[in-house]
């Protein structure tokens, strides 16, 4: 799964801090021991649970447990892990920039120091200041600095090996500690390569990233998140990934089964799918209690297959179609009619639509930092709520069922189990708390009316 490194800045001694704080301190350092201990605990029961599987079926663990490694190692390849290391650190980077060149430009203004104890002072700072990210690069380093096991990883190594001693030579040990800036951007170069390449690159070919997988034939490993009477194994893995256009850059994997037919997962990192496996579970148990004849009442839902802290597997949903597709398919119906009257018609993204009518409407506001949506007038983002419906035809979904129904009677059906999908999912959301509801992730089946 995803690596995380948390830095913090420089801690005083407890000597410095209150009685109050020395003892909330003592309690944490119980807490955390505390924690050790049930971590350890759970460890040693983990290996005896593996144990017992291995003497019983020896096959399938070994199997599971290299199946399992080798997802996450194409799950979150290396320059997927620098950059989104690097991303998520992006802020307290610019920062610690910021605070780095105040500092200097303050030494630099004491007219009571002299030149070298001015570059001494600067150098002593700029170590101090930027430590935390030397620490990162560090960590980053020392996991992609490994023998390399996949032609992915050996080609990492001969293309950025170098790049990143260099940069971390020239933040431990800078030429001139009063010019930071040569450090920075070679650091936010490296970013912007990792950054374009992740942007270029949309199918990935399993015999570069993971030529064991490439190579896996007729397992006896059941196929993930399947609940039939008749067992399915996984009979190989399909030779290419597709990395969808989304800001975590999930895949989407095929498994060969050995009864002849495709199973899709989508493939996710960075993200730990157990709540998403405890909500999948929850909405099993809420079909159970509202079960009826008709079944009207039902909340479709989907396998989730955790692999660990920081990754997962989650089943592919066929036959359904993102709302977002609906509406962007209206955009190139309406830059076509205008098209054909020689009229230029760009199809913008929804955040470029939005934004392009919000600015205007911050700077009429006086709003300085636009950036800063805490700033932003409720009024103002209102009524840009209220022009965007308005210019956007409020039947869209009602005409794509329609279109797919081939009579009457279909059309109806799949109006009320519409209805009632949508009752129930959004009973469920309400209760549970459900966010992140944006039209690229509410997904409807056209064919039945479900969402």
């Amino acid at each position: 799964g995803g690596v995380k490194f948390d830095f913090s800045d420089i801690s005083l001694n407890k000597d410095s801090l209150s009685l109050e704080q020395v003892n909330d301190d003592e309690i944490e350092d119980d807490f955390d021991s505390d924690t050790e201990t049930n971590k350890n605990l759970l460890q040693d029961c983990f290996k005896i649970m593996v144990d017992t599987l291995s003497a019983q079926a020896p096959e399938t663990i070994t199997q599971v447990q290299l199946l399992v490694k080798e997802l996450r190692r194409i799950i979150l390849l290396w320059d997927e892990l620098w950059l989104g290391t690097l991303a998520q650190h992006h802020n307290d980077i610019t920062k610690r920039q910021q605070q780095l060149d105040v500092e200097i430009a303050k030494v630099n203004r004491n007219p009571h120091l002299s030149s070298e104890e001015k570059i001494s002072l600067i150098t002593e700072k700029h170590r101090i200041i930027i430590k935390p990210i030397v620490f990162i690069i560090e960590q980053l380093n020392d996991i992609t600095s490994v023998e390399p096991e996949t032609p992915h990883e050996k080609q990492f190594q001969e293309k950025y090996a170098e790049i990143i001693q260099d940069i971390l030579c020239k933040l431990k040990n800078p030429a001139n500690p009063d010019k930071p800036q040569e450090s920075w951007n070679l650091l936010k170069s490296l970013q912007a390569k990792f950054h374009q390449k992740a942007q270029k690159r949309s199918l990935l070919n399993l015999n570069e990233i993971s030529p064991i997988l490439a190579n896996i034939k007729n397992t006896v490993i059941c196929m993930p998140g399947q609940f039939v009477k008749t067992t399915v194994t996984i009979s190989r893995v399909s030779s290419k990934l597709a990395i969808l256009p989304t800001k975590t850059k999930p895949k989407k994997l095929m498994f060969y089964g050995s009864d002849g037919l495709k199973y899709t997962y989508l493939f996710k990192g960075l993200e730990d799918l157990h709540l998403d496996e405890r909500i999948m579970q929850f909405l099993s148990i809420t079909n159970t209690m509202m079960a009826s004849d008709d079944n009207l009442y039902q909340a479709r839902h989907y396998s989730v297959i955790p692999l660990g802290p920081r990754s997962g597997l989650i089943s592919w949903v066929d036959g359904t179609t993102p709302v977002f597709a609906l509406y962007k398919r209206w955009q190139q119906r309406e830059a076509a009619k205008l098209a054909k009257n020689n009229q230029v018609a760009n199809v913008l993204r929804p955040s470029e639509v939005f934004y392009n009518k919000l600015k205007p409407l911050l700077i009429e506001h006086g709003v300085k930092n636009i950036d800063n949506r805490k700033e932003w007038p409720l009024s103002v983002l209102k009524k840009v709520l209220l022009e965007l419906i308005n210019e956007t035809p409020s039947d869209l979904l009602s005409k794509e069922l329609w279109c797919n129904s081939i009579d009457a009677g279909s059309w109806w059906s799949k109006v009320r189990r519409y209805s009632y999908s949508v009752a129930v999912m959004s009973i469920i959301g309400y209760i549970i708390g459900l966010g992140d509801r944006h039209l690229d992730n509410v997904l409807v089946d056209l064919n039945t009316g479900e969402v």
